[in-house]
């Protein structure tokens, strides 16, 4: 049970008064796929001077004992003895509130609303004795072999999905994917009395171009591009048929006047011509008055 160590009213942090106890190491190999749980005793951590170090550093092997002589490792993680995890970025080595968005470290993003951001307690970056594990990643190997870690061999079990994630795994240009993907094999075995032979089953390669995608999109673009063409020809013959009956409504309008005139007789041509005179020269008297008006008023 945690005691919590008051003075004069305030609240004293319990790391202030931590004693120095075992220390628990999670070592990864990425070399061998090999991972390892490791417990350091007191004596080594009183010497070692963990408030050096920090997350993303790189740390001598030597300092948690002499089986790790010669090994380098590099420092991913870790929780402290309350299980509050070490946070990228917070120059600390105590605990401290922070104002996290879903999916950081510290604040799982299935329980948290879309926009949502919630105050979690997390961990600092920088090591110290109160830390019950530490996550290490081995660099570079040392003299001894490490039992479990350094002397096996844990093939790849689950690979890379995507198709160019694949090509970068195994370094492939312009070979098929498909031949490289990882492959996990499922032994023979026993099930309601029948034997189900031995198989081996691989995941579905996302985003993977094959012959039948490279057809159905240069089918998908060949039919655009004769909607486009059709399209433009439809265009093309509505604006010839509109230009077509705007050309013979104008001619039509033309023959009609034409015929009208030329069925007009000489009597009303007569009073057509006197009928245009009569009105030009009340017109002109009109126009006359209104000078001789504005003289006036002058």
């Amino acid at each position: 049970m945690e005691i919590l160590y008051r003075s004069k009213g305030y609240v004293l942090s319990p790391s202030a008064f931590y004693t120095f106890k075992e220390m628990k190491l999670l070592l990864a190999d990425p070399s061998t796929g090999g991972t390892k749980s490791v417990d350091i005793e007191d004596d080594y951590l009183r010497k070692a001077n963990l408030g050096d170090y920090r997350m993303g550093q790189e740390i001598e092997g030597r300092i948690f004992g002499d089986a790790f002589n010669g090994y380098v490792f590099r420092i991913s993680g870790g929780q402290d003895k309350d299980g509050f995890p070490m946070k990228q970025g917070v120059m600390t080595s105590s605990r401290v509130r922070l104002l996290l968005t879903p999916g950081t470290t510290g604040f799982q993003k299935w329980r948290a609303r879309a926009g949502e951001r919630k105050r979690r307690s997390v961990r600092g970056c920088i090591l110290g004795i109160d830390l019950a594990t530490v996550a290490l990643v081995v660099l570079k190997k040392g003299e001894k072999e490490i039992e479990g870690l350094t002397d096996v061999s844990h093939p790849l079990r689950l690979g890379p999905k995507r198709a160019n994630k694949i090509r970068k795994l195994f370094g492939l240009t312009t070979q098929d994917v498909r031949k490289y993907v990882v492959r996990r094999k499922i032994p023979e075995r026993e099930k309601d009395g029948k034997v189900i032979r031995a198989y081996s089953k691989a995941p579905k390669i996302q985003r993977l171009i094959v012959p039948a995608v490279i057809r159905r999109r240069n089918k998908k673009l060949r039919e655009k591009k004769e909607r486009i063409a059709a399209s433009a020809e439809e265009r093309k013959a509505y604006i010839s048929l509109i230009l077509s009956q705007r050309r013979d409504e104008r001619l039509r309008q033309h023959n009609h006047q034409t015929n009208r005139k030329r069925h007009l007789t000489k009597k009303q041509t007569t009073e057509i011509r006197e009928s245009r005179q009569m009105a030009s020269e009340k017109q002109r008297k009109a126009s006359a008055a209104s000078k001789i008006k504005s003289k006036g008023k002058k």
